[in-house]
């Protein structure tokens, strides 16, 4: 099964650098810039840091209609000044934002983290979080199949096992606005 997958990862970075124009400009994430976000993602260790603290059970539940969730990622006690600057987002965010590579995102905020993968039409993953953070920063981008620059958040406060809506933003790339504008629920997140 690895071997198929490497074999496939493989031939399509190869199709796609060879085809005209796979690579997109500097602020339009191209297919190639997509995929190997994927396969970042793909290849990364799912947990970093949850040394210690408590274990807790998290369920997070794409409500999207079309749209799935590309990596999740899960920062226990987030700076999120790291993540939003002024009214848009930081680098490291955006990259994931917009091409679903957490890991700038992850190098950067540090801490305990989980990558629990993707998450599709309607889905749901639970997984556990091991940490001593009271609260926890949830990030996904919305696959960019139908809207180029959207993400969902959350930030859900670990001890009071509550349903935290995840709402969905818009980074206003493709519009050229460059600024972050709410859209509305995509999602929840459970805390046990």
């Amino acid at each position: 099964m690895k071997k198929t997958i490497i074999q496939f990862c493989i031939v399509s970075i190869l199709a796609l650098s060879a085809a005209p124009g796979a690579l997109a400009a500097e602020d339009d994430p191209g297919t190639l810039e997509i995929f190997s976000g994927w396969l970042t993602g793909l290849f990364r260790s799912d947990t970093v840091g949850q040394e210690s603290g408590t274990a807790y059970s998290i369920t997070i539940e794409n409500m999207l209609a079309e749209e799935k969730f590309a990596p999740i990622l899960v920062v226990g006690d987030a700076d999120d000044g790291k993540i939003w600057v002024g009214d848009y987002v930081s680098k490291e965010a955006r990259t994931q934002f917009t091409i679903g590579n957490p890991s700038p995102l992850s190098d950067a905020l540090g801490g305990d983290q989980s990558l629990p993968g993707k998450l599709g039409v309607g889905g749901k993953v639970t997984f556990e979080f091991k940490t001593s953070a009271k609260k926890a920063r949830i990030t996904a981008m919305v696959h960019p199949d139908k809207t180029p620059d959207n993400y969902v958040t959350a930030l859900v406060d670990l001890k009071s096992g509550t349903v935290v809506k995840m709402e969905r933003f818009d980074i206003g790339d493709d519009e050229n606005r460059k600024t972050v504008e709410k859209i509305g629920p995509a999602g929840q997140v459970t805390v046990k």
